[in-house]
């Protein structure tokens, strides 16, 4: 199957499964982890439509003092900017796409070299961490930023979990995937 049909296919699956309950028991899982614990500068998506919810999550992060960089969408040139945000949702509004983005008067620029964790969405994944985004090609440019010591986590429903995905050679991997029931290595 093409990497178009298998989103198509993916996105029907996750709303016809999405549960909120699930989500609680995923960010429950991350948050007793390693990586989390060790984190000081973490880059945690805001969530959008069907994916793991991470709003509860990011006021977590914040109050127990960690730096929580959220990104920004460049449309113009597919990248990632990094913005540490100090009060969620208060320092966000509505930007591309309709996510949750900083507000221009709250910008506080941060380099991808700061991070210690950058949390990974994705559709799909594979048991050793390979990754199927939503087509913009935005993470697989931005992980080429990051130190090779940052630790890329993934937070993946168990059935969006797969033998095989379509990748092509620029798709990158991540290091850890977290579902409702476990906490995996993947390299």
């Amino acid at each position: 199957m093409d990497k178009k049909a298998f989103r198509q296919e993916t996105l029907k699956k996750r709303s016809d499964i999405y549960s909120k309950e699930i989500d609680a028991r995923i960010i429950d899982n991350f948050i007793h982890s390693d990586a989390y614990k060790e984190a000081e500068w973490m880059m945690l998506y805001v969530s959008f439509g069907t994916e793991i919810y991470t709003h509860s999550l990011i006021m977590q992060a914040l109050s127990e003092g960690k730096h929580v960089v959220v990104p920004i969408c460049n449309i113009s040139d597919h990248t990632i900017i990094l913005s540490e945000i100090l009060d969620f949702p208060g320092d966000l509004e509505e930007g591309h796409y309709g996510i949750l983005e900083v507000k221009d008067d709250c910008r506080r620029v941060v380099a991808p070299e700061k991070l210690d964790l950058v949390l990974v969405p994705g559709m799909a994944f594979t048991e050793a961490g390979n990754r199927m985004g939503f087509g913009g090609g935005y993470y697989d440019r931005f992980l080429e930023t990051i130190r090779p010591d940052c630790k890329t986590v993934a937070l993946i429903r168990e059935d969006f979990i797969y033998d095989e995905i379509p990748m092509e050679p620029h798709d990158k991997s991540v290091d850890i995937i977290i579902t409702e029931d476990r906490v995996k290595a993947c390299r």
